[in-house]
């Protein structure tokens, strides 16, 4: 796993030209000392401009793909190695890895099932961890 996958979950990659600020842009919204705004028509101008936090979390579920066969113990430390929980970010992608595979899983018959979101028994669908041999697998 990369060492900087918390920078890359977080950052936004680069999109806009580089010329951008020789383009002519659209008027500021103009605020007052207090802070408001003092043209009301200008507000889709100042919704626009505003950052959102946007996490990516491609590049987790990409790894985790490419790790399908391998101990999940192996898989599971190497990220909480390069995640740290002391941070949102890091907190978050182990939060997303839990959503994305399941651990809790047994076998009944054939087939391997796991409790479904209303506690029912149900197959597994995505990556889960097998019972036995605790590798991180994938239905198809």
């Amino acid at each position: 796993m990369r060492k900087d996958i918390q920078k890359v979950i977080s950052e936004r990659p680069k999109a806009n030209r580089t010329w951008q600020s020789n383009t002519p842009r659209e008027k500021a919204v103009v605020l007052d000392d207090a802070g408001e705004q003092l043209n009301d028509a200008a507000n889709h101008l100042r919704q626009k401009r505003q950052k959102l936090r946007k996490t990516r979390f491609s590049v987790l579920e990409r790894f985790l793909v490419r790790s399908v066969g391998k101990p999940w113990d192996e898989v599971y430390a190497e990220i909480c190695k390069n995640s740290d929980t002391r941070t949102l970010v890091g907190s978050e992608a182990r939060e997303h890895v839990k959503n994305l595979v399941t651990t809790d899983c047994w076998i009944q018959g054939s087939e391997v099932m796991t409790n479904g979101w209303r506690g029912n028994a149900e197959t597994v669908k995505g990556l889960y961890v097998h019972p036995k041999s605790r590798l991180l697998l994938r239905t198809k």
